[in-house]
């Protein structure tokens, strides 16, 4: 029986909801500039056009693999390296790319074009596609390919000048499988990002199930040992980051000493320097660790070294 406070939910039929996609709005559309949908079979600048089926297995399960890309300058900075990455994640997942990677990096730089930004964030997703609604990938008519050109959004230069606080997450590090897959299951990640931001750091970092350092939410963390080698943990239960993996080889390069190793939290507190590496953040340092500070507290020149070296890489890039 309907009671008097109840309504009845209308029915849509498309122009209905067409109509009301034009109504709607958030905050976030003006940093929304292109999207390409293999779905659709091509690339939309309207916001509210933005969508995937409901039934896609991405979004009801995490069934899918995704890269970010920064574009600075009008060039797409390791764009080979994220679509390898993109492919070895698929791949551990029986997730084949409708194309080549040539074809996928073709999709991309022509949705640049059309968000026509010098700067940018390229999200890509690879998913298992729309149908069935259950756990089984097959039940699926086919991956689909996503590409989102959003605004890169830069940390303050202060953050650079000073330092960034970060503590020890207590959220369970993914297990050494998924943790090298980039998937679209990044629920831990959400709750370590949550965590840092109700305690006021800049970032959390993981630990394994035997102590040793892991890393963060979407970035990698790199010290300066007592001897003055950089050392990034072993690769077990982490993501093999792209910058990271840049920057150290360009370090390597400088005449750094550049090493993998097990680290623990005291490796943290004795470090010279500790630092954030990452796409979106290129080399991040950090001055202070559960409210102790790293070395002196300040900004150290390794840090500072390795992130012009990484900002002059840029130009590299592919262009678009």
């Amino acid at each position: 029986m309907q009671t008097k406070n109840q309504q009845m939910i209308p029915v849509l039929d498309s122009s209905s909801v067409f109509g009301k996609l034009k109504e709607k709005g958030n905050p976030f559309w003006s940093q929304y500039f292109a999207f390409y949908s293999s779905w659709w079979g091509g690339i939309v600048q309207d916001p509210s056009l933005m969508l995937l089926p409901m039934d896609d297995h991405m979004v009801h399960r995490g069934d899918g693999v995704f890269e970010a890309l920064k574009a600075v300058d009008r060039k797409v900075f390791l764009m080979d390296a994220h679509l390898q990455r993109l492919q070895s994640s698929a791949e551990k997942i029986g997730l084949s790319l409708p194309w080549t990677l040539e074809d996928a990096k073709e999709i991309i730089l022509q949705t640049l074009k059309v968000a026509n930004q010098s700067q940018a964030l390229v999200r890509v997703f690879l998913s298992r596609g729309p149908g069935g609604f259950t756990t089984n990938p097959y039940d699926s008519v086919g991956a689909q390919f996503y590409v989102a050109i959003t605004e890169l959004k830069s940390l303050p230069e202060t953050k650079y000048e000073v330092g960034v606080k970060i503590g020890r997450s207590q959220i369970p590090c993914k297990d050494s499988w998924m943790a090298q897959v980039k998937s679209c299951n990044y629920l831990p990640n959400v709750m370590m990002k949550k965590e840092a931001v109700d305690r006021g750091l800049d970032f959390t970092v993981g630990f394994d199930p035997e102590g040793f350092l892991t890393e963060s939410s979407t970035e990698n963390i790199v010290l300066v040992d007592a001897e003055g080698i950089l050392v990034q943990p072993p690769l077990k239960y982490i993501l093999k980051g792209t910058t990271m993996t840049r920057a150290l080889q360009l370090a390597k390069d400088r005449g750094f000493a550049v090493e993998q190793r097990r680290l623990s939290e005291e490796d943290i507190f004795s470090a010279r320097e500790v630092m954030m590496i990452g796409t979106t953040l290129d080399v991040l340092p950090v001055t202070e660790y559960e409210g102790k500070k790293i070395s002196e507290g300040r900004v150290g020149a390794v840090a500072k070294e390795l992130r012009q070296m990484v900002q002059k890489d840029l130009s590299n890039g592919t262009p678009f």
